[in-house]
């Protein structure tokens, strides 16, 4: 499990991609002058092009205190290369695992992103996971209600988080329902269209609360798996069949009541980058699996990875380190 999460950590690494605050002027752009001598537009980018967050928040909020940090750093390091300090244990050492580490970096991502996903594979991955791309058009009926403030509960931010939501929906909530009144009228409705009571769409023009898909007859437009639609939404459409209705299901101030009009599977032209992405990733995270079990090391004195530290009477004692 260790090793996945490296995987994933490297790979999330490999992929975060950070946005440079600077404007894109010519390489040899003065931007400052320190101590007389000029840094260029060119020098700054390939600087924050490494993806240190720490110095792209600072040259975003404080670009006199970035560049003279680099600055100083600089000529420090410039009176160090004149002693060659370089060339002394153990900085020696620990420079070149920064230079291996740098290069380590961008051979993972050279390993990544060259590999080329065959075609077939590509199809092949579509064919076995069409249930991952369907996509559903439904209608919906909307009963509202005025959500109760809990004046309950402990005092961590999530539960902070949580009674602001419900003061501020609240505040600015138009239906005189409580929930549970809510739910009895959806449970209702749903009671009379699945026993053939009703028409959907005149039970939308009668009831419903929602004022965009009112207008449209119910419509409530795409869903697919991977949008932006509530999770509870996505839910409830992925396990109805067409002509369906649903359970009321409850989501924000709402309870909607589902039909299905539509369901299809995405075209293959809509998900193919993705599945390229996909199969990029679990390649990278299969190499760097084989790695790990290539270079698993066996270890036969265990003992050096230990701290002595003093027994109340003064005699040493070794501590194995969590």
């Amino acid at each position: 499990m260790k090793q996945l999460a490296l995987v994933a950590a490297c790979a999330a690494l490999l992929r975060a991609q950070a946005q440079l605050p600077v404007n894109p002027l010519p390489p040899d752009t003065v931007v400052a002058v320190s101590d007389g001598r000029p840094i260029t537009a060119g020098e700054i980018t390939r600087l924050l092009e490494g993806g240190d967050r720490t110095m792209i928040v600072l040259a975003t909020q404080n670009p006199d205190e970035f560049l003279g940090s680099i600055s100083v750093l600089r000529y420090l390091a410039g009176e160090g290369k004149k002693l060659n300090l370089a060339d002394e244990s153990p900085l020696k050492e620990q420079l070149q695992y920064v230079v291996d580490g740098a290069i380590a970096s961008a051979m993972l991502n050279r390993i990544r992103e060259s590999y080329a996903v065959p075609e077939q594979a590509i199809n092949d991955f579509y064919a076995q996971n069409q249930s991952r791309y369907e996509m559903a058009r439904i209608k919906v009926i909307a009963i509202g209600f005025c959500p109760a403030v809990s004046t309950e509960g402990g005092q961590t931010m999530e539960d902070i988080r949580k009674k602001a939501e419900e003061a501020l929906a609240a505040a600015h909530c138009s239906s005189k329902r409580t929930e549970e009144q809510a739910h009895d009228v959806a449970t209702g409705l749903v009671g009379r269209l699945r026993g053939g009571g009703g028409d959907f769409v005149k039970f939308v023009a009668q009831y419903s609360e929602d004022p965009d898909s009112k207008a449209t007859d119910g419509d409530f437009g795409l869903v697919t798996r991977d949008n932006s639609m509530p999770q509870e939404i996505k839910n409830a459409v992925f396990s109805l069949k067409p002509d369906d209705v649903s359970d009321p299901i409850r989501s924000g101030t709402f309870f909607y009541i589902i039909k299905i009009k539509e369901k299809t599977v995405q075209p293959l032209s809509n998900v193919h980058e993705a599945i390229i992405q996909e199969l990029k990733q679990k390649h990278f995270a299969e190499f760097m699996a084989d790695l790990h079990k290539r270079f698993k090391p066996v270890i036969e004195r265990n003992d050096f990875f230990t701290t002595a530290v003093p027994k109340s009477e003064g005699a040493p004692q070794l501590i194995q380190k969590p």
